[in-house]
């Protein structure tokens, strides 16, 4: 079976504060929602709490906050994550803007302050009303948008300081992913 790769989008916070790093819900867990990967057929889809564990652990380092989903990449750049955290009621992801976009200050400004994900889906399971509950999937990026999709996600702050850069510790992570684990 081929793999499923789906956008979605996620709901719209005012801004606080002046800062160049953003903080937000990218997923919402446990919130059904009506979709559409296609524009024409709708289906209803939940994130499973644990769905996006994988890449909580490896720090998600490698998204970047692009401007909507299609388009060049380097046009759409705005920013990357700093790190990524896995709380009860949604994936959470701390991005530092990238400020030579000539988006970055309207993202700042609070215009593009509802977030959308572009994600691999690699397994879901079917429950009996016909919802797609999400159990596997892998973060591709986060895209800034005026219009969202999903309610109870998107920026919730703007910080003046951004939390400092970690060293990648793979073993270390390792090692704190199994104790998290048990």
């Amino acid at each position: 079976m081929a793999e499923l790769i789906i956008e979605r989008a996620a709901g719209v916070f005012e801004p606080v504060g002046d800062g160049w790093t953003v903080y937000g819900k990218a997923v919402p867990f446990e919130v059904p929602q009506t979709v559409t990967d296609d524009g024409l057929q709708f289906y209803r889809e939940v994130f499973d709490p644990a769905a996006f564990d994988k890449d909580v652990a490896k720090g998600g380092r490698w998204v970047n906050l692009m401007l909507g989903h299609r388009g060049d990449d380097g046009d759409r750049f705005l920013g990357r994550a700093l790190r990524l955290e896995s709380l009860a009621d949604g994936l959470y992801a701390e991005v530092r803007l990238h400020r030579d976009h000539p988006q970055a200050e309207q993202a700042r400004a609070g215009e593009l302050t509802g977030w959308s994900v572009g994600a691999k889906v690699y397994r879901s399971v079917k429950q009996p009303d016909g919802t797609q509950r999400r159990m596997l999937c892998g973060l591709n990026h986060i895209a800034a948008t005026a219009a969202p999709q999903y309610a109870g996600a998107g920026v919730l702050t703007y910080r003046s300081e951004h939390v400092q850069e970690v060293v990648a510790t793979p073993l270390l992570d390792k090692w704190r992913a199994i104790v998290a684990a048990k």
